[in-house]
């Protein structure tokens, strides 16, 4: 029988990046990897001085309730120590704050405020990154906020929190299972987080009962009354010298508004007023910010027609569709 010659062919050293060039040529692997990674859900806000509680124009009552809400982790060993307090609330450095209120009346920055307050960052979760059309993964999302709020021993602020804080939806309907599935998750994070967290909302009354139940504290948030709005006049105009108006006469015309409407008043009232090539000449006078509060008015009057006009469709096509039945 013949002999049969075998010939091995030559062996190919591999370049030093060969593994990678094969992950660029498999894009379902780079796609599987890139999911992996852990998401931002949040970003770290740092507050400074200007946010100082003290100096934000709140309403008394509001104050009060966030200072004695804080001072409970102030006095927490005096609570331990009179009242044996971990007997009922185990974590040390737990507090739950809802700031709901109207917009544009200092949510926002009270949160920052109360971060400041314990020398924390403010970890503030990002909707749209929370947010997520696959089964399963916005619950994740929610228990990763919860992480990176713990590993940065920051504060966790979920702002306008609606859609995550509104009531479970009965089984049977659209999407029940991913809804209440997000609530749960919230709740059991909420239970087991040993530090501050700060939610506010435009809209109380949509809460769910039992998330209710584990906010220690719900503070409302009020429009300014016209003594808080002549601060804020002042305070969002700067250079009062030149300023050829009367904080008074303008605190009553801006009945109504809130905080963020007096900052917005301010702001482009100052542009108005500084046209001119010299500045020199830049002024703000009372014409300006009466122009400026009457188009603040009607762009919330057309707003709320807007929105009133939409509810009503609403209801209309939901008349029709009853009736179709």
């Amino acid at each position: 029988m013949p002999t049969r010659t075998i010939t091995h062919a030559p062996e190919i050293e591999l370049p030093h990046d060969a593994a990678t060039a094969d992950d660029h040529r498999n894009p379902r692997r780079r796609r599987r990897e890139a999911e992996e990674q852990a998401p931002e859900v949040g970003h770290l806000v740092q507050p400074d001085p200007r946010h100082d509680l003290d100096s934000l124009i709140l309403h008394p009552g509001v104050k009060q309730d966030i200072h004695a809400g804080l001072r409970a982790l102030e006095i927490r060993a005096e609570l331990e120590r009179v009242w044996n307090i971990s007997s009922i609330q185990p974590q040390e450095g737990r507090c739950i704050l809802n700031f709901y209120g109207p917009a544009g009346t200092g949510k926002t920055r009270a949160a920052l405020g109360v971060a400041l307050r314990l020398r924390k960052a403010l970890y503030q979760v990002d909707y749209s990154a929370v947010i997520s059309k696959y089964l399963g993964d916005t619950a994740k999302h929610i228990a990763l906020a919860f992480k990176q709020a713990r590993e940065n021993d920051a504060v966790l602020f979920f702002d306008e929190a609606d859609s995550l804080l509104s009531k479970r939806v009965a089984t049977g309907e659209s999407c029940s299972t991913s809804i209440n599935q997000n609530r749960n998750t919230l709740m059991q994070e909420l239970d087991r987080f040993d530090g501050v967290v700060i939610v506010t909302t435009n809209l109380f009354e949509n809460y769910d009962a039992a998330l209710l139940r584990r906010i220690q504290r719900h503070i409302k948030f009020r429009l300014p009354d016209e003594a808080m709005r002549r601060e804020l006049f002042a305070l969002h105009l700067p250079n009062h010298s030149r300023v050829d108006a009367d904080f008074a006469v303008l605190a009553g015309l801006s009945r109504g508004l809130s905080g963020g409407d007096i900052l917005n008043i301010c702001v482009n009232a100052i542009h108005a007023g500084s046209t001119d090539d010299d500045p020199a000449k830049w002024k703000v006078t009372k014409d300006m910010m009466e122009r400026e509060i009457r188009k603040v008015r009607r762009t919330k009057n057309e707003h709320e027609s807007e929105s009133e006009s939409e509810s009503e469709s609403g209801r209309v096509k939901r008349r029709i569709g009853f009736s179709a039945k």
